[in-house]
């Protein structure tokens, strides 16, 4: 293991932001929404970040993801009033440039009064890298991406049942943590303050320390901590800054933390199950907010401190799932040519 953590001044410098943006997020698959929450022939508008994005599911399940603009003229587009009719087109309000669910140019006003030819089947909706894997629909911006099976490698190979599931989302919330997305991304990796800062709430669920086992793979990592009766509670840190918790009678909760801008994150979480019934739900999303708000006090007060650029101290061995990802996001920075 690492014996220092990243500096503090990665998690202020603007440039150094502008890179994760640019180059270090688009290395990696992102996960966008649960299967579960589309149908066959509807299409669904999903932000993601401050990107407007199309998903559409064809009668036979196939899945296709669109930038939410118009080729003509970079207008966002209106969806089928009636979602489930895929005979219905995606409709440009600007121009009525219209498209059918696999965004093909169906019609267009107009077509002959342009002075260059115009034909139908040589414009499409901007397809975005899209794929599914386990209960997800995964996305991903670069022209070459990693493998999403070397990216989630530990989660088929220790979850496969439930992986496989067939999984209703229930609840998804979202807030604004006063830090650098790092700050929050390190913290739900840190084992090493949950019976300090949750004693009364998630190490209740986690159980003693001496129970904690720990898998590394290339690109991920995972804390496994066996329940008093239901099995063993996985707790998946992703990259770039996703966390998988397959929590066994229970579900799935994702938390994704979206940098905002140097400051500022949003955390984005999807709570998703296949067997619990309502009351049950509500009292499983009641606990995770309470673990979540303690959370939120601790990483914008690590933050204002990391402001000051204070040296860090040595990290625990509980720590060791930060130290993992963070000798990733160092050769990252080390290739991008920035030293440290």
């Amino acid at each position: 293991m690492s014996t220092s953590f990243l500096p503090t001044w990665l998690y202020s410098e603007q440039k150094i932001f502008e890179l994760e943006l640019e180059n270090y997020s688009k290395n990696y698959w992102h996960p966008l929404i649960f299967i579960g929450e589309i149908k066959p022939g509807e299409i669904l508008e999903k932000k993601f970040f401050n990107q407007s994005l199309l998903i559409s599911c064809s009668e036979k399940n196939l899945i296709t993801v669109f930038k939410n603009r118009c080729p003509h003229r970079g207008s966002k587009l209106c969806l089928p009033k009636t979602k489930l009719n895929p005979s219905k087109n995606i409709f440009c309000p600007y121009h009525g440039w219209t498209f059918d669910s696999f965004g093909k140019l169906k019609t267009l006003p107009l077509k002959y009064d342009f002075e260059t030819k115009i034909e139908t089947e040589d414009y499409f909706l901007e397809k975005v890298n899209s794929l599914i894997n386990g209960p997800l629909i995964w996305i991903n911006f670069s022209k070459k991406p990693i493998s999403i099976d070397d990216q989630i490698e530990l989660v088929g190979r220790k979850c496969n049942d439930q992986w496989d599931m067939n999984y209703s989302i229930f609840s998804e919330f979202s807030d604004t943590l006063n830090c650098n997305w790092k700050i929050a991304h390190d913290n739900t990796l840190d084992d090493y303050h949950v019976a300090i800062a949750h004693k009364d709430t998630l190490h209740k669920e986690q159980g003693p320390i001496k129970n904690y086992r720990y898998f590394f793979s290339e690109f991920c990592n995972v804390l496994v901590t066996p329940l008093s009766s239901e099995g063993n509670l996985y707790t998946f840190g992703l990259l770039p800054w996703t966390h998988l918790i397959i929590w066994p009678g229970k579900g799935i909760v994702l938390i994704n933390y979206l940098p905002k801008n140097i400051g500022q994150c949003i955390i984005e979480i999807k709570l998703a199950s296949a067997s619990l019934c309502e009351n049950d739900l509500e009292n499983w999303k009641k606990s995770i907010l309470e673990f979540l708000g303690e959370d939120k006090v601790i990483v914008e007060s690590v933050h204002k401190s990391y402001l000051e650029n204070f040296k860090l101290g040595p990290p625990n061995r509980l720590e060791q799932r930060i130290i993992h990802w963070q000798n990733i996001y160092k050769d990252f920075l080390n290739a991008s040519g920035i030293s440290f």
